[in-house]
């Protein structure tokens, strides 16, 4: 498909992308950045737990059990509609977050916290990013900049909502919180979602240079197509071209996962307390809001596998700075040391912001929108699998040793730098349909 030269997103676009905006967002504070607060201030203390390593060990186990969840997400949307899957697992969410407080031993919350994870992958990952990609074919550079958006708000604002809540209405009154929006987006979804923009009136890209009759024939051509393309996930499995995007674009997300829900403690232990590290949390999410439409736009015009390289190497420049900053800072706000971990926050907050982009807009960008699915399906649940390492790796290591996070850290960065080679490697020639 040729560049669109429509203009916007169009009205019922915005409609699709703030949905998928908010359902990301919601994901993000549930099963990420919500642990900062929730496990050293609520579920440990609750589970009287003097090391909470034990919580953030579930995490990744919730994480990889979403993994068979996406292979079930991604069939729901070929056999009913990316609109039910969406909605569903919306819904299913709401009502796991009501009871979810109630858990009265850890391994009632690890059940939980797996349900929120493969929830998450429904709605936030899988039938959402698959009605973007079929909203915005050629345009979904710009799209995805737009929709991550949700992740880094989430480390914007996460830590202080839940700080301020923990204190008054405790985890019943967070995850009451979390399951009316869950419910409120699901129902959103159900009524107003469709899967391809011509269901509902619109065009792709919002190429309004189509009449109807040119747009309804292409998309039944593409869906007919689908039926016998020779794009089938084992296909998938044994291109060698595959595995090179799935380990780079996993040690993105391992990066992200890691950072983040890790930041507090990794603060605490180079001897600054909450307070300290609240304005450097916001501080990565609102540059991380920023950067992420600007990946999208580097994205759009340099090209998916250049954007890559870029931000890989705006990571490792972060963690190298985070690092050395913990090293010779004395804990005190201020100081060199202090300094020098707040400056690498933007970079670190373009690193998120470009983390959540990518899959989307390669897998779109090879195989085009009508092998959009079956590509998503088999490399999503590989690339989280990746990335669920990441809360464990810097966990584990990180309240191993007095000074973990920063080996941690380092180990990361080799990981990047890793990346940043086999992504140079990507071939990003169009095999889709023709």
């Amino acid at each position: 498909m040729q560049k669109s030269t429509a203009k916007g997103f169009g009205r019922k676009g915005w409609g699709i992308l703030v949905l998928t905006f908010f359902s990301i967002l919601i994901n993000a504070m549930i099963i990420y950045d919500s642990l900062n607060v929730t496990i050293p201030a609520g579920w440990a203390p609750k589970f009287g737990m003097q090391n909470p390593s034990l919580l953030y060990l579930f995490s990744t186990i919730g994480a990889w059990i979403s993994v068979p969840g996406a292979i079930v997400f991604g069939w729901l949307c070929g056999k009913k509609s990316c609109r039910f899957a969406w909605g569903l697992a919306l819904i299913l969410n709401a009502v796991a977050c009501a009871v979810w407080p109630f858990a009265s031993v850890s391994p009632i919350y690890l059940i939980f916290i797996c349900i929120a994870n493969i929830c998450g992958m429904g709605f936030a990952y899988i039938a959402n990013l698959n009605v973007v990609s079929n909203w915005y074919p050629t345009k979904k550079g710009l799209a995805m900049g737009v929709v991550t958006i949700g992740f880094p708000l989430s480390a914007t604002i996460a830590t202080p909502l839940c700080s301020g809540l923990i204190g008054s209405v405790g985890l019943s009154g967070i995850y009451t919180l979390f399951a009316a929006v869950c419910l409120i987006l699901g129902i959103l979804v159900i009524l107003f979602v469709r899967d391809y923009p011509e269901q509902a009136g619109a065009y792709p890209d919002n190429d309004k240079s189509f009449d109807r009759e040119q747009a309804d024939r292409l998309l039944a051509e593409g869906l007919e197509y689908q039926k016998t393309s020779e794009w089938q996930p084992k296909k998938f499995l044994k291109t060698g071209n595959v595995w090179k995007i799935i380990f780079p674009l996993g040690i993105m997300e391992l990066f992200s996962l890691g950072v983040m829900s890790n930041f507090v403690p990794r603060m605490a232990q180079i001897g600054f307390d909450t307070a300290a590290c609240t304005p450097m949390l916001a501080c990565a999410g609102l540059v991380a809001c920023v950067g992420s439409y600007l990946c999208g736009v580097m994205d759009q015009k340099l090209g998916t596998k250049k954007a890559i390289v870029i931000t890989f190497l705006v990571g490792i420049l972060s963690l190298g700075l985070n690092v050395i900053g913990g090293f010779i800072t004395t804990g005190t706000v201020g100081d060199l040391g202090y300094i020098l971990i707040f400056v690498a926050q933007p970079f670190m907050g373009i690193m998120l912001g470009g983390a959540a982009n990518y899959l989307v807009s390669l897998i779109s960008t090879i195989w085009g929108r009508y092998d959009f699915d079956n590509g998503y399906r088999v490399m999503k649940p590989a690339v989280a699998i990746i990335g669920a390492l990441g809360i464990t790796l810097c966990g584990a290591i990180g309240n191993s040793l007095a000074i973990g996070y920063a080996y941690a850290y380092l180990l990361i960065c080799v990981l990047c730098i890793i990346g940043t080679i086999v992504a140079a490697t990507i071939d990003d020639t169009y095999v889709g349909k023709k």
